[in-house]
């Protein structure tokens, strides 16, 4: 009876997304002149322009797809079809293979990169164990490997945030064992855990901070960087 209302509890606090700015992410759900929005299985952005490159996002715990909207947005804009996975319970340990969903209904798509945050990226690193003849490589945002994905033959890049209080400079260090040599790592001075997306700004209250613009459009810049 304990077990069932411990894993009960948890269920229904990961269930509870960490707040974010609703009226930012909402306009950006919107199709415009350059990207259609569409919400079905995942929620994708396509750029009109047409696309041969794609992003899976996987987004952190306790988070929801919608959240990471207006940065899928500015990907789309640079013509990177994106799609986001909604994951149970927002939890993308419950989600793990959501990739192959986008993948198998998007054949247009001739290259694919998987993108986690937080605890997502630690989901779409055990994806990338078991998806390297599918996707071209794997994008850790603010993250690192919960297991040795170190014999992975794909580009890996971890992009991380100086005054990340949560996925901290140490932590990223502590884990390149359990990374490929070949890995390659960028850090974001003056940046944090939650501007990687649209988080509300109470979620921080650190000073001499990157503005939430300012990081993200390093985030799509290093993240361009490595797919283009």
């Amino acid at each position: 009876m304990l077990l069932v209302v411990v894993v009960g509890s948890t269920a229904a606090w990961m269930s509870i997304p960490f707040p974010y700015q609703q009226q930012q992410t909402t306009d950006a759900l919107v199709s415009n002149d350059q990207v259609e929005v569409n919400q079905h299985d995942f929620i994708e952005f396509v750029p009109k322009q047409g696309a041969s490159k794609g992003l899976i996002v996987y987004p952190g715990g306790k988070t929801t797809a919608e959240t990471f909207a207006p940065l899928a947005q500015q990907f789309a804009s640079h013509g990177i079809y994106v799609a986001i996975m909604p994951m149970p319970l927002n939890t993308a340990f419950l989600g793990i293979d959501k990739a192959n969903i986008a993948i198998e209904q998007r054949s247009d798509i001739s290259t694919w990169y998987v993108a986690g945050h937080s605890l997502g990226g630690v989901a779409a690193a055990e994806y990338a164990k078991s998806a390297e003849q599918s996707i071209a490589g794997l994008i850790l945002w603010a993250s690192y490997p919960g297991s040795d994905i170190s014999g992975l033959q794909l580009p890996v890049i971890s992009i991380s945030a100086e005054k990340d209080l949560q996925t901290t400079p140490e932590k990223i260090a502590l884990n390149k064992a359990k990374m490929p040599n070949s890995a390659i790592y960028e850090e974001i001075s003056n940046g944090n855990h939650w501007h990687f997306a649209h988080y509300q700004d109470a979620m921080t209250e650190q000073q001499g901070l990157l503005t939430r613009q300012q990081q993200q459009q390093k985030v799509v810049e290093l993240s361009l960087q490595f797919m283009l």
